[in-house]
């Protein structure tokens, strides 16, 4: 598969005077960032090899034997190379997980700052974060790294990998995922994420991020926050009054501090405004949504603008989807921990690649990038990519390519209603509620 489709030098096009990926991930650094490792002439260096496991990330099949079946046929590999994985396994374990992830979280920042004032909120940046969780192969290994669910016994279930996302409302980028060990580790994680976090951004998530010692350290480095309450009680008897359900209030600082301060300071008080609308879906039982924020403007912040703000959080789960869903994060498939933590970042280098795309075709036809399908834009990137691109072909194929994405829009279906149920029954297997080793044993006796 010629990967290498969408990372072309980009002054190959500017000099025709064409649309281009300005904020795309040229070759040059590419090869700038993973090297010659080695110093050796190999036939899987380490842009080569790059490119082929970035084409197995997108890909359906995500073999390695489809992978090198794919570069074959593409011509990324000459014909004398082996049809055999093991060199191309070989070359991936080269690759370093540090170099990986530099690769994937540029990727997404630059598609991050490529966000026009028009397409922020209110011209700000608003990220987004979230914690979720994939699957692994269940060996020695990754149990020790990624310990199972304790309430699974020994033998029956699958490590798991946590990890807190940051993304970019305007765009969909991802910025980063950090990972970890053991379910509600999320906070932890989503604090290790905060270089990532300027002046004047804006912080969108749910009631665990609302805790008073996050919200004191954010608004003094000049971040805002808007978030559900959590667990706090939300009275709106007192307080700056802006309306029934709107006014500002002091938090003060809780007497008992979490450890994970060390020697931070926290302000004594934090002015925050406490806001609550209400929200009817048709088929739905009419619901109240209360909300604190730092943003106190209730002139340039209304209710209705934090509002919209909130339900654009929506998209983050649907980020999620695409990224563990549609291209398969959700089950990785390597077995060890160093091995794991390298898919994760080719996924997250596939994910941003191919918002690329959304974004530069939205772009061109003047439509929201919401309006545009992540499974679409990933099938027509594959269609093109399966076949060998020169560099005379490949103006024309590109600029084809953000046509037909163009063209290809989502129905606009604002009062959708629909059951998150499935109707066709898988098959009924028993679960594995014993070691495999033991049910082994049982049928060999049967037998």
């Amino acid at each position: 598969m010629d990967m290498s489709f969408i990372v072309r030098k980009a002054e190959e096009l500017e000099g025709r005077g064409q649309e281009i990926l300005k904020f795309a991930l040229s070759m040059e650094r590419v090869q700038a960032v993973l090297g010659n490792l080695g110093g050796r002439d190999r036939l899987y260096d380490p842009v080569t090899t790059w490119l082929i496991f970035l084409g197995q990330t997108l890909s359906p099949d995500h073999s390695c034997r489809n992978a090198i079946a794919q570069a074959r046929a593409a011509g990324i590999l000459v014909r004398e190379a082996s049809v055999h994985t093991g060199a191309y396994c070989q070359a991936r374990e080269r690759l370093e997980e540090q170099t990986l992830r530099v690769l994937a979280t540029g990727l997404g920042e630059t598609l991050m700052e490529s966000e026009t004032c028009e397409e922020r909120w209110h011209g700000r940046r608003v990220l987004v974060p979230d914690g979720s969780s994939v699957s692994l192969p269940d060996t020695p290994a990754n149990q020790d790294a990624y310990p199972q669910p304790s309430t699974q016994a020994p033998g029956c279930g699958f490590p798991v990998m946590y990890l807190c996302g940051l993304m970019s409302l305007a765009s969909g980028a991802f910025l980063d995922f950090e990972p970890g060990a053991g379910n509600g580790n999320e906070l932890p994680l989503w604090r290790r994420l905060w270089h990532y976090l300027r002046p004047g951004d804006v912080i969108l998530g749910d009631g665990k991020y609302s805790s008073y010692a996050d919200i004191a350290l954010l608004h003094a480095k000049g971040i805002d926050v808007v978030a559900r309450p959590g667990c706090r009680k939300i009275d709106f008897r007192g307080g700056k009054v802006f309306c029934t359900w709107d006014h500002i209030v002091e938090w003060k600082r809780p007497k008992k501090l979490p450890k994970w301060l060390g020697d931070e300071i926290l302000s004594e008080t934090i002015r925050v405004r406490e806001l609550c609308f209400h929200v009817e879906v048709p088929g739905f039982r009419r619901e109240t949504v209360t909300l604190v924020t730092t943003l106190l403007d209730s002139e340039e912040y209304s209710v209705e603008d934090i509002a919209e703000l909130f339900f654009g959080r929506w998209q983050m789960e649907l980020r999620l989807r695409d990224v563990k869903t549609v291209l398969g994060m959700d089950v990785l498939r390597t077995k060890t921990p160093v091995r794991v933590r390298k898919e994760v970042w080719m996924y997250l280098a596939a994910y941003n690649l191919v918002r690329m795309l959304m974004l530069t075709a939205a772009r061109k036809v003047r439509r929201p990038v919401s309006r545009f399908s992540f499974q679409g834009t990933r099938q027509r990137l594959l269609a093109v990519a399966y076949c060998h691109c020169n560099s005379r072909t490949f103006v024309r194929t590109y600029r084809n390519l953000i046509h037909d994405i163009a063209q290809d829009l989502n129905p606009y279906r604002p009062s959708r209603v629909e059951p998150r149920a499935i109707k066709r029954r898988k098959k009924q297997y028993d679960l594995l509620n014993q070691p495999r080793t033991v049910l082994q044993q049982k049928l060999r006796k049967v037998a």
